[in-house]
């Protein structure tokens, strides 16, 4: 028996399963199956797994116990809020480089205007890391592998967000930027020390991240017709309310204490999930600014 096996109390497990059983789901009466009784198998190991890794990290917090219990979760969700942050502030640095690079520096402005097509090649690059990132595990988890594919996404998103910017002048893009910071900010904020807890309720989340992908692909379907200034103001609102929204809701689970949370050994999927919300959310706030300042 190892030493992670002798922590007490054992690990979580679901009732066992077993072929021809009934069981009550709601108002229905179910015979369980044998693919029922694989995936409670299945469900059971990947809660024993999951034990086993808490254990592991408890332990890894050092011997000593000046921490125990809640308070010893307490400094691992503390030291992941640190990472978290950490990274997200480097790949906000890079992304506001990149994008002054591409303003300031008159070769590399005609590079981007000239070569536009560049950007389907960052956004495929984008996708794919983002993708890697969300559905594989040893790609978020596994260094260096993690990292490399997080300098890739940065990169990439800081390319598509320059050849955003750079149809812009430069005090909108300053005021984009700044009012980005306030409300990136303000959400965080108010998602830390509120009550109300928005990972309760991913059913609204889904609806209305639905609704919104459904009205921009029909706006955007009408833009390619005719050209009406009023659309393009009511697709950056639609942006800038659903990703504030999706911020709040990744805060949340960042910051722990709600109902969803984010286990703090996904330090690069979290500082992914911020870094896409903050990054788009600039730039339908740019949008936004710059149909202002033109009307």
């Amino acid at each position: 028996m190892t030493e992670s096996q002798r922590f007490i109390p054992g690990p979580p497990q679901l009732p066992p399963l077993y072929k021809g059983q009934k069981i009550k789901q709601g108002p229905y009466t179910v015979t369980v199956t044998d693919d029922m009784v694989t995936q409670r198998e299945r469900e059971n190991e990947q809660l024993y797994r999951a034990w086993l890794e808490q254990q592991r990290r408890r332990q890894m917090e050092g011997d000593d116990e000046e921490y125990v219990g809640d308070f010893k979760e307490d400094t691992v969700r503390r030291s992941f809020i640190r990472k978290v942050f950490c990274l997200l502030t480097v790949q906000l640095l890079i992304t506001s480089g990149i994008i002054a690079f591409f303003m300031f520096v008159d070769d590399a402005r005609k590079f981007l205007i000239i070569h536009w097509y560049m950007w389907i090649i960052a956004m495929i690059c984008f996708m794919c890391s983002f993708c890697a990132i969300s559905f594989s595990e040893s790609a978020r988890r596994t260094p260096p592998f993690n990292y490399i594919w997080l300098t890739k996404l940065t990169l990439s998103m800081s390319y598509l967000a320059a050849f955003a910017s750079v149809f812009y002048e430069i005090e909108i893009i300053l005021l984009a930027l700044g009012m980005t910071t306030i409300v990136t900010l303000g959400i965080a904020f108010i998602a830390t020390i509120t009550k109300f807890d928005l990972t309760m309720r991913t059913g609204l989340m889904t609806v209305a991240g639905l609704a919104a992908v459904v009205s921009l692909i029909v706006l955007t379907i009408v833009l390619y017709f005719t050209y009406i200034t009023a659309i393009h103001v009511v697709i950056s609102v639609i942006g800038m309310i659903i990703l504030s929204m999706y911020l709040f809701f990744d805060v949340q689970t960042i910051m722990g204490g709600r109902r969803i949370e984010i286990d703090p050994d996904e330090v690069v999927f979290a500082t992914v999930q911020l870094y896409v919300d903050i990054v788009l959310l600039y730039q339908y706030i740019l949008m936004f600014m710059g149909l202002v300042h033109r009307s």
